[in-house]
């Protein structure tokens, strides 16, 4: 529980294909929409079907210069650096055309901010997207509040000459979920009903209740376990907290995001549940804690 996804529902359905009339317009318009409703007009605006970890990698596959991963340290940055190694985009020298790094380092609850290529893939709408960002990566099923399953990248409209022609057959090809979504369709069989979920929700979307929300039960949980107990940011996405600072009963009867892995801490998401939720949580861990 309190997991990256945010909790949603709807009647799921798939009411046309990836190639039907309906769908290039709920294209066009979520296209539209997302760059008014965050003032990205500098970006070009791509969807991909899959993980926003599965963009990061058609970015990192599209780039034609070597790749410097930068920014605090944490299993994000570990990954990002395996993949460059794995696509060969290490380079030999010191100095690189190009800079990715994570702004929210969720393993840790770090946040950083730098020029070049941004995986905001926790940290986004929170933190907004710095200013001399090149290209950033997230996606619609954590703070934005939609299923998973559907990435977004920007792209500033200035950039496509640092990236490979559509003519390198992959895809991982980012020019080609490009050129494709120029006419409001993509290259792959994609999840339809995450993009006219998403559209339902981005007409509503307030960022102002969004970061209320998060700063609100940020509080409601250090209350709780004491700053000192938290590892990173106090006020943030996402709160990150030693196992062995909080009870395994209370673990186990909430069921914590890191339960079931080999982390060595818990990780509470500040956005993914009704407020009640957490305030319930905070005072159960509260009184465990004090006794």
């Amino acid at each position: 529980m309190f997991g990256p996804n945010t909790s949603t529902s709807t009647e799921s359905v798939v009411l046309h294909s990836h190639r039907d009339r309906e769908f290039i317009h709920t294209y066009e318009d979520l296209k539209s929409l997302f760059s008014e409703v965050f003032d990205l007009e500098k970006y070009d605006i791509i969807f991909m079907g899959g993980s926003g970890t599965t963009a990061i990698e058609s970015v990192v596959w599209s780039l034609m210069n070597p790749i410097g991963i930068v920014g605090n340290e944490g299993v994000f940055k570990d990954k990002w650096k395996q993949l460059i190694r794995t696509h060969g985009k290490e380079g030999s020298s010191k100095y690189y055309r190009e800079k990715l790094y994570c702004q929210l380092e969720t393993s840790n609850s770090s946040y950083h901010e730098d020029e070049g290529i941004v995986d905001a893939i926790s940290s986004f709408p929170y933190y907004d997207i710095p200013k001399n960002t090149n290209i950033f990566i997230t996606c619609v099923n954590k703070q934005l509040g939609g299923f998973p399953g559907l990435a977004i990248i920007g792209v500033k409209k200035n950039y496509w000459t640092r990236l490979k022609d559509s003519d390198e057959f992959s895809y991982l090809n980012l020019r080609r979920y490009y050129e494709y979504g120029l006419i409001n369709q993509t290259p792959t069989t994609t999840p339809t009903q995450i993009y006219d979920h998403f559209l339902t929700i981005l007409r509503r979307f307030d960022i102002h209740e969004l970061r209320d929300r998060i700063d609100r039960n940020s509080k409601v949980i250090v209350d709780a376990i004491g700053e000192e107990n938290i590892i990173g940011l106090s006020t943030c996405p996402v709160i990150t907290i030693p196992k062995e600072n909080i009870p395994i009963e209370i673990a186990e009867k909430w069921d914590l995001y890191g339960l079931h892995t080999k982390s060595k801490n818990y990780q509470i998401f500040t956005y993914s549940y009704d407020n009640r939720l957490y305030e319930e949580f905070g005072k159960d861990l509260n009184e465990t804690i004090m006794g």
